[in-house]
This record gives structure tokens, C-alpha cells and sequence, in this order.
């Protein structure tokens, strides 16, 4: 749920009592004002959608509405205008510089909520997704900065859909807005009333919740999206757990099917600022890295103290049928200070995997060796080392199957191999 803040700018305290209470009766957050100085401090600091002016200040009513609104352009507000003139050219005037509305003092108490409530409806509307039917980039950006203003303790989940562009690419815009209606109806049945969610980007989600429901929500999503993800794919991409997206004749690198990753922190004291929450999270989401399984990362209390430094990738692997060309690819990939070593057949890979603990493999495709190979293949997978696969015989999808990481159809470019190598390396 998102709760608007509601600026009230009166010198009758009397008024200002009466319309606070009736708009906190819709749960939303009010201040209160009684000077243009006091009133700009507030609307900067708390980014206020509704500012309710009352005629009661010093300032004629029209001058210091034209006045408001010059000083929120950037995020314009909602003014509602209450007086108790009745003279029509007063109404007009207000309206004609910036006022959204124009209500009278003796207005009842019913209608005055009545009113409100139509414009906040106006406003949430003009804010939702029209696909997932959430709440937009712009209201999500407020609904973290207000959290970090309030004593309240909150955690935030991000949540990416993994290889969703490769989806919307490879099966169309409707599946793709499926996908996202889904997880929305997903996301919405887990949700309470005090909880918040809305976008960070189109395929971008953010929750807000209580720290005690955090992993809970995160542990339901990332279950139910992989529960419903063979709706969304043919039974043979489905079983395969991945996609192809062109012939055998190009080069492919293997892509999944698409997983749930979700990443959640709580608001702590060293966070100032929506950017460091968002900043944050994707730096954390960076750990989920399972390709077969939706997964989420719960950020824990840190501890103070000295990491071991990441190991360097920078160790490549060449078993290649062709000896001139193994011998090429070692010299290229030393020329660009890429460690290489060249296995000459199975039992010499063998050994040289144990003791060179390589971070990517290139492994050649010939007709005789490709059921040994096709082994080799399914145990550097499962090492987690990158695997590419160069082949002159074309079979795109046996190669990808056995768990290779990129398909290199014979003959290719060693600029381009190159190219591939240091992408995995991260170099």
C-alpha cells in the first residue's frame, strides 16, 4: 500500500485539525503549515502529491498558489484551493494559475473525503503499469525515500526476470507481457496491507516489506515462478533448459530458460539515499548465478573484518583436434597475457584439468570423439568452468545440450574466439 503525503497550509488551526483528521482517516501522511518558508521546506523535503491551501494565509490566495506551483514544477503536485468566497471570478482565478481544484468551507465533511478520494485515485491510476497493473518507477522512488525518513524497520526485495530479454526477443511481445502479468498476480498474492510494490524499471520489481516476511516472500516467489515457467516455453525448450534462436551455421551462446532473482537488504543507518538502496541491491543480486533454479540472496548482518582476495580467471584450457590451430589460439590467447595450455588428446585433458584448474575451456567437436566429449562437456558444466564448443560438423543443439556455454561453428575468426574468451573471463 502507498501512502501519499498531504501538505496543509493554514493559519486557522481549527481548519488545519478538521482536514487532517479526515485524510488520515484514509491513511495518508499529513503535514501541516502556516507560512510559504515553513511550507517549501516541507514540500522539498517529503516531495508532497496533494497540497491542500486554504485562503486564511497573508498572501492572496491566487498569488501564492502561482507561487507553489513555479516551485514544484519538477514534480507537480496536486493544490486543492479551499475559501469561503463564493464569487465565481475568485474560483476562476485560483484554477486559471495552477489550482487542480477549488472547494468551498462549507463543503461537508463527506463530500470533502469524497473529492480527495478522486483525486488520489486520479493520481495512483495516472501511475500504474498498464501491463502488471503496479505502481510506476516514479512512486516506487518515493515510496523507498519515504521509508528511509520514518523510524520504521523495512527490508526491499528486488526482482529480475533473467534472460526475459532473450524471451521477448525469441517468442513476441504478448508472451512477454504474460510473463510479467504473472509474476504481478504471483507478487500480489503475498503481499499484506502495509506492504509495497511497484516497478524499478518495465521488467524490474521492487517490494517493501517487514524484515520478518523478507525471505519468506523471496522464498515463495523464486518456488511459484519456477512452478508456472513451463507455461511459457514448447515442451522441448522446457526439457532442453535452454533456447535457440538461429541455425547451426552462426555462433550461439547458450542462454537458459529465464529465472526469478531476487535480492533483499534492510534499511540499516548507513543508508542515505534511495540511489545507495538500488545501488545496493544490484550489486547483490550479482550472486545469484544459478541457471537451472530461480534464486534469491538475503542480505545478513556483516561482519567486520579481512576477505581473502577473488582468485584472478585468467587460465584457458585448448583441447582442438587441429594442431596448427590449438597451437595458433595458445599464442593468441599468451600475445592478450592469457595464461593457455593445449591437452594433445582425453587422458592428457584429464590430467591437465585436475592440475591447471582452468577458467575456460575450448573444446573441439569431431564425429569420432563426440560421445567422449560430450562427457568432458557435462563435467566442466557441472565444474562451473566456461565451456566453448567449436565444431565443423554443425549440430548446434547436441552441443548446447551437453552444457556448453557458446557454440563456435567452424570456420571462425580468432579475433572473434579471443573476443569470447575475455568476456568470460571478465577481463
Amino acid at each position: 500500500m502507498y501512502k501519499t503525503a498531504v501538505l496543509i497550509i493554514s493559519t486557522r488551526k481549527e481548519l488545519s485539525i478538521k482536514y487532517k483528521k479526515l485524510i488520515e482517516s484514509l491513511k495518508q501522511d499529513v503535514f501541516v503549515s502556516n507560512d510559504l518558508s515553513e511550507s517549501l521546506s516541507i514540500i522539498q523535503k517529503q516531495e508532497v502529491e496533494f497540497i491542500i491551501i486554504s485562503d486564511t494565509i497573508k498572501e492572496k490566495l491566487s498569488d501564492f498558489i502561482r507561487k507553489i506551483r513555479i516551485l514544484t514544477y519538477s514534480f507537480r503536485p496536486i493544490i486543492i484551493a479551499v475559501s469561503k468566497s463564493s464569487d465565481l471570478e475568485d474560483r476562476l482565478e485560483t484554477l486559471e494559475v495552477g489550482a487542480d481544484d477549488f472547494l468551498g468551507e462549507e463543503i461537508s465533511k463527506k463530500e470533502f473525503q469524497m473529492r480527495f478520494k478522486a483525486h488520489l485515485r486520479r493520481y495512483i491510476e495516472s501511475s500504474i503499469n498498464p501491463v502488471t497493473r503496479l505502481l510506476g518507477k516514479n512512486i516506487t522512488q518515493k515510496a523507498i525515500k519515504k521509508t528511509l525518513e520514518n523510524k520504521n524497520f523495512v527490508s526491499y526485495l528486488l526482482i529480475k526476470i533473467k534472460d526475459i530479454d532473450l524471451y521477448r526477443k525469441t517468442h513476441g511481445e504478448i508472451a512477454y507481457e504474460k510473463v510479467l502479468q504473472t509474476l504481478s498476480a504471483i507478487i500480489n498474492s503475498t503481499l499484506v496491507d502495509d506492504d509495497f510494490a511497484g516497478h524499478i524499471n518495465d521488467d524490474e520489481l521492487l517490494i517493501i516489506t517487514n524484515p520478518m516476511q523478507a525471505e519468506k516472500i523471496a522464498s515463495f516467489l523464486t518456488f511459484a515462478f519456477d512452478n508456472i515457467l513451463n507455461k511459457f516455453y514448447s515442451t522441448t525448450e522446457f526439457n532442453n533448459n535452454f533456447t535457440i534462436q538461429s541455425s547451426d551455421n552462426t555462433q550461439e551462446k547458450r542462454n537458459g530458460l529465464m529465472r526469478l532473482n531476487i535480492a533483499a537488504i534492510a534499511k540499516d543507518n548507513t543508508t542515505k539515499n534511495y540511489i545507495d538502496v538500488l545501488n545496493e541491491l544490484n550489486e547483490l543480486i550479482k550472486l545469484c548465478q544459478n541457471p537451472d533454479t530461480s534464486t534469491y540472496v538475503i542480505d545478513r548482518i556483516r561482519l567486520v573484518g579481512t576477505v581473502e582476495k577473488q582468485k584472478k580467471k585468467n587460465k584457458v584450457l585448448i583441447l582442438e583436434l587441429d594442431n596448427s590451430l590449438s597451437y595458433l589460439l595458445k599464442s593468441v590467447c599468451e600475445l592478450n597475457n592469457i595464461e593457455a595450455q593445449i591437452a594433445q588428446n582425453e587422458k592428457d585433458f584429464n590430467n591437465l584439468y585436475k592440475t591447471f584448474n582452468p577458467d575456460v575451456v575450448i573444446l573441439d567437436w569431431g564425429e569420432k570423439q563426440k560421445s567422449d566429449f560430450i562427457k568432458l562437456a557435462q563435467k566442466i558444466s557441472k565444474d562451473n568452468v566456461k565451456l566453448i564448443f567449436s565444431s565443423a560438423y554443425l549440430n548446434k543443439k547436441e552441443i548446447l545440450k551437453s552444457g556448453a556455454d557458446l557454440y563456435m561453428p567452424k570456420p571462425y575468426e580468432i579475433d572473434d574466439m579471443i573476443s569470447w574468451i575475455e568476456k568470460f573471463l571478465d577481463k
